[in-house]
């Protein structure tokens, strides 16, 4: 298993690079999502450990399942 540092860093691309090519807005996600926008701007620069229910919120808001988020962390050799 990689770094814990490196798996959230990952995420965090992953869910901003969704975001961006929805066109959507943070303030936008963080209310679909049911977070703050500090909380949500913490998330997606790296800073914070999302918990799991955070990471599907924010994947049901994103239009992208959790399952292909973890996918896509394991071809990338993060986890």
């Amino acid at each position: 298993m990689r770094d814990e540092v490196d798996i959230y860093r990952e995420i965090s691309k992953i869910l901003e690079q969704k975001r961006v090519n929805l066109g959507m807005s943070k303030r936008q996600l963080g209310k679909l999502a049911g977070i703050t926008p500090v909380y949500l701007r913490e998330v997606l620069r790296g800073e914070r450990k999302p918990s799991v229910i955070i990471l599907i919120s924010l994947c049901s808001a994103l239009n992208f399942k959790p399952s292909d988020l973890f996918l896509h962390l394991e071809s990338k050799n993060k986890i």
